[in-house]
């Protein structure tokens, strides 16, 4: 199994993410989690270089008989202070972590953010747990349900946690 923890520099994040695929297809996995891991793996990291404007990335996976846990949390200017740069104004941090997860992108021609939207349907499809923290806001989505914490110490940035059971998973079902 994969137990990874490591801090990355922006610069090293696609070097690092090739290396982080060739440990993860090493393992024998159910049918379709493979591309499920690799898929959330890469929309984090595509969102990291896109939107974070981030100097270091601390990575954490975690991958046994029964569960993958993956943290991903970035030094950036988070979830809030992206979409305000692009003139679209949350009014707090919780509401920002709401458009993220509902496909608003930042992006500067008209397209939809898929990547948190769907990463959440996907660990919701699995029963597992999703956690996003940006600003003084905890989102939990669990059982596809939303819960919002404030919490008291400001994220720099924004993480990304989420924990599923290692199952089979029809990925491109499970997204339409």
């Amino acid at each position: 199994m994969i137990d990874y923890q490591k801090k990355i520099s922006f610069s090293k994040l696609d070097q690092e993410l090739t290396n982080i695929f060739k440990k993860i297809e090493k393992l024998k996995l159910p049918k379709g989690f493979l591309d499920f891991v690799n898929y959330c793996l890469s929309e984090l990291f595509v969102n990291v270089k896109e939107h974070s404007k981030a100097k270091i990335i601390s990575v954490k996976i975690n991958i046994n008989k029964k569960n993958c846990l993956v943290e991903i949390e970035d030094d950036g200017i988070g979830l809030r202070e992206s979409y305000l740069q692009k003139k679209i104004y949350p009014k707090d941090d919780f509401v920002a972590i709401e458009f993220a997860l509902g496909g608003l992108s930042t992006k500067d021609f008209q397209e939809r953010g898929f990547g948190l939207y769907s990463i959440r349907k996907l660990v919701s499809t699995l029963k597992g747990e999703m956690i996003i923290e940006s600003g003084f806001s905890r989102v939990i989505i669990k059982e596809n349900k939303l819960t919002s914490k404030k919490i008291s110490k400001k994220i720099q940035g924004t993480k990304i946690i989420f924990n599923v059971p290692i199952k089979q998973i029809d990925l491109y079902r499970a997204v339409e």
